[in-house]
C-alpha cells in the first residue's frame, strides 16, 4: 500500500468515526443524545418543525449538521475504494451507513431515530460525492496530487 493510499485510509477512518461519536454518544454541547428520544417515519417533517419551531440553532445541528458530517464520507469513500468509485456504491454506502445508524438509535433512549437524517445524512454523502467529482475534473486542469 503506497503513502498516498494509506492516508486516505486515515482521513476515511477518521471520518467514521466522527460520524459514530456525534450519532452514538450525547453531546452537551451541541445538545444531542441528552434529551428523551424517539422516532419519526414522516419524511421533511422534523426538518420543517425545526425550521418553524426551534432555534437557528437547532436547524444548524440537526439539518446542517447531518449533512455536513456525511460530505467527508462521500468525499473519501471513492478514494478509499477506488474500484467502487461510481456514483451508485457510494450513494448505497452513505445511505446503508446512515439507515444502519438510524436502526440502532432506534434502540437508544436519548436519539432520535429519524427518516429526515436518512435523507439529510445521504444528500451530505451525495454532496461530498460530487465534490471528489470536482477535484477529478480539476485534477485535469491544474497539477494536484489526489
Amino acid at each position: 500500500m503506497n503513502r498516498k493510499q494509506i492516508v486516505m485510509d486515515g482521513l476515511f477512518l477518521t471520518s467514521l468515526l466522527a460520524i459514530v461519536y456525534l450519532t452514538m454518544f450525547p453531546n452537551m454541547y451541541l445538545g444531542t443524545g441528552i434529551a428523551k428520544g424517539g422516532h419519526n417515519f414522516t419524511p421533511f417533517l422534523m426538518i420543517t418543525e425545526i425550521f418553524l419551531d426551534g432555534s437557528v440553532f437547532s436547524a444548524i445541528v440537526n439539518n446542517i449538521g447531518n449533512i455536513a458530517m456525511f460530505i467527508p464520507f462521500g468525499l473519501l469513500y471513492p478514494l478509499t475504494f477506488p474500484k467502487k468509485s461510481s456514483f451508485l456504491p457510494v450513494l448505497l454506502a452513505g445511505a446503508g451507513l446512515s439507515c444502519s445508524i438510524e436502526m440502532i438509535q432506534w434502540f437508544m433512549e436519548n436519539r432520535w431515530s429519524d427518516i429526515d437524517d436518512l435523507i439529510l445524512n445521504t444528500f451530505g454523502t451525495v454532496l461530498g460525492y460530487g465534490i471528489y467529482q470536482g477535484i477529478r475534473r480539476m485534477k485535469k486542469r491544474i497539477s494536484i496530487f489526489l
